[in-house]
């Protein structure tokens, strides 16, 4: 899909696009050479064959930064197929405040698998973590995670991805509208019983419960929730891209779709080794305490 986007050219939009791909100028190596015929307009194919030699030349060089620059922000979902080794899929959740903090954060990769991140234990590994994956895939992260972890660590310590694919716009335009959860259950992902209609409220109660309380069984559950929004992201990724090739009528291969059985192991793994910490206990202890003197 990506050599077939000529969306990197000034001037040219969808519609122009369409145009090229209908006369036959369906990638990029179809794009006639200087002197043999004109494609846009004389000026225009000339600063057209610059812009395909450049990002031919960036895929060439596996640059991800430069050919985000080339590319308008609503077309990087073409950019994933040839980068989704490089990606990183997240979600966090926040204690409800005003100046809003992370509290547990899980990330998924291919290579790393599941990972978590959790306030009061090891949150502040996270941005070498997110460093480490070039393409950040999110639902609603450039509006919502991004901002609240780039206040939280600092815009200096906090990395910057060479692309981020937020996939809350992308199934928008692709008419798949709706919140994540609302989604998965339309494209056949949906969530165990027990975590179907938990929001984003509920993970901050649970939480609360956690702090005050020393609630394990709280947290386990909202570690639970929201494993499943991050390595949900990679099925919808994969559907979207596949998706938008097909809103396009484009003869490129389909992505195979993410199976997360595999995964679940891990899930369950993960909670299981959620055990309590040493100030855990001395929250308990001191809750039984009050309860005593009461």
């Amino acid at each position: 899909m990506l050599q077939r986007t000529f969306q990197h050219i000034p001037g040219v939009g969808p519609w122009r696009e369409k145009d090229l791909w209908a006369r036959g100028i369906k990638t990029w190596d179809d794009f006639p050479a200087a002197g043999t015929g004109v494609a846009i307009s004389k000026k225009t194919d000339d600063i057209a064959r610059e812009r395909i030699a450049q990002a031919r030349d960036a895929l060439a060089r596996r640059d991800l930064r430069k050919l985000t620059e080339l590319l308008p922000p609503r077309e990087h979902w073409r950019l994933y197929p040839e980068f989704q080794n490089d990606a990183v899929y997240f979600d966090i959740e926040t204690d409800g405040r005003d100046a809003q903090a992370p509290t547990v954060v899980s990330l998924f990769d291919q290579a790393g698998g599941l990972q978590v991140f959790i306030q009061g234990r090891n949150m502040d590994a996270l941005p070498e973590a997110m460093a480490a994956r070039r393409l950040w895939v999110t639902f609603n992260g450039s509006v919502f995670d991004v901002p609240v972890l780039r206040d939280y660590f600092g815009p200096g310590r906090f990395p910057l991805p060479d692309a981020h694919i937020d996939l809350r716009f992308v199934t928008r335009r692709l008419g798949m509208g709706g919140g994540l959860k609302e989604i998965e259950a339309k494209i056949g992902a949906e969530r165990p019983p027990h975590l179907k209609g938990v929001n984003g409220y509920d993970a901050v109660l649970l939480w609360r419960a956690y702090q005050r309380r020393g609630d394990v069984e709280a947290l386990r559950f909202l570690v639970e929730y929201n494993l499943y929004d991050s390595f949900q992201l990679r099925t919808l990724m994969d559907v979207a891209y596949n998706r938008g090739a097909d809103d396009l009528n484009q003869d490129v291969p389909r992505l195979p779709v993410f199976e997360r059985g595999d995964v679940l192991y891990d899930v369950s793994r993960i909670i299981l080794e959620l055990g309590p910490t040493e100030r855990d206990l001395e929250t308990l202890a001191r809750v039984r305490a009050m309860e005593q003197d009461a």
